[in-house]
């Protein structure tokens, strides 16, 4: 035989049947699932069971014969709603929100503390009014803060109140000083017109000076006649019947026209001594020049001393 007729034959099958056991592991490979526990052991404790009900009176349980605590807690629908109220009030009572009522006045020790907490002056004056307010105040502010303040502690005002009506005084007091300027230059101006109209052109200036120099002359109280309101605000100095009458009076006063003012009064005088002295030494020229106006200088005397 030569080495190409060598024929290899296949290998054999093995013998029919079951395959050959084979051992298991010592140690289980790791990620298997843990072994079923053994057969026996008992089963987990089942769940607590849920607390009794409240019985649908334990409002009245719990009020017992106070009708008030019984509609106290009519307003809540659950024992947890009374409960989450209380902690509220608690916490409301510890943060400070809530003071204690005013004691009895007579007690002033008591009361002393008790403004103490509230944050009220020992006495009116210790109420600090802010700077703008206190900036913006006049003379006659003073006197009427200086009573609302004593009125505001007699009934235990807190400051920010005071501070709030104060500055509800300033702004109130300027407003209406506004208001009332303007509505006196519109009565002057009316006035004035009125005056002028009534008043020949050339016996305005001279009507009215005689009507201020009566004024300021009557009562010895200066020009506060003019400055005098009537029930409906106007002023007297600003109703041109009033400044006629006036003026009339300066007249029967003081004479004419030349004795309007003080001034116009020292230049009539000196204007006669002037005359007075050419008449005494230049007799013809007084004649000729100045007899007619020493005639009407004489007259406004004579009317004059006659009133």
């Amino acid at each position: 035989m030569t080495e190409a007729n060598v024929v290899i034959d296949p290998p054999i099958d093995p013998p029919a049947g079951d395959p050959p056991p084979v051992d298991p592991p010592a140690t289980p490979p790791a990620g298997d699932p843990p072994a079923d526990p053994p057969a026996g052991d008992p089963p987990a404790d089942p769940p607590a069971d849920p607390p009794p009900a409240l019985p649908d009176n334990w409002r009245e349980l719990a009020a017992g014969e106070n009708k008030d605590q019984l509609a106290l807690l009519k307003r809540y629908g659950s024992l947890t709603g009374v409960v989450k109220a209380l902690q509220e009030a608690q916490n409301t009572i510890r943060s400070g929100k809530i003071k204690r009522d005013m004691p009895d006045p007579k007690d002033e020790k008591a009361m002393t503390e008790w403004r103490k907490e509230q944050g009220i002056p020992d006495s009116p004056e210790g109420y600090a009014l802010p700077e703008p307010v206190t900036k913006r105040l006049v003379d006659a502010d003073k006197p009427i803060l200086s009573s609302f303040t004593e009125f505001a502690h007699a009934k235990n005002a807190p400051p920010a109140f005071v501070e709030m009506a104060a500055e509800w005084y300033v702004d109130m007091s300027e407003k209406a000083e506004a208001a009332q300027l303007e509505k006196d230059a519109a009565a002057s101006e009316k006035a004035d017109d009125a005056l002028r109209e009534a008043w020949a052109r050339d016996e305005y200036k001279a009507n009215f000076t005689l009507a201020k120099r009566f004024m300021a002359s009557a009562g010895g109280i200066g020009d506060a006649w003019t400055e005098a309101r009537l029930n409906d605000g106007r002023r007297l100095g600003d109703i041109p019947e009033f400044v006629q009458w006036a003026s009339d009076q300066g007249r029967n006063t003081f004479g004419d026209v030349a004795f309007s003012s003080g001034d116009a009064e020292t230049r009539h005088n000196n204007r006669r001594a002037e005359i007075e002295k050419i008449r005494d030494t230049d007799f013809e020229r007084y004649e000729r020049e100045y007899a007619t106006e020493y005639r009407q200088i004489l007259e406004s005397d004579l009317k004059r001393s006659k009133r």
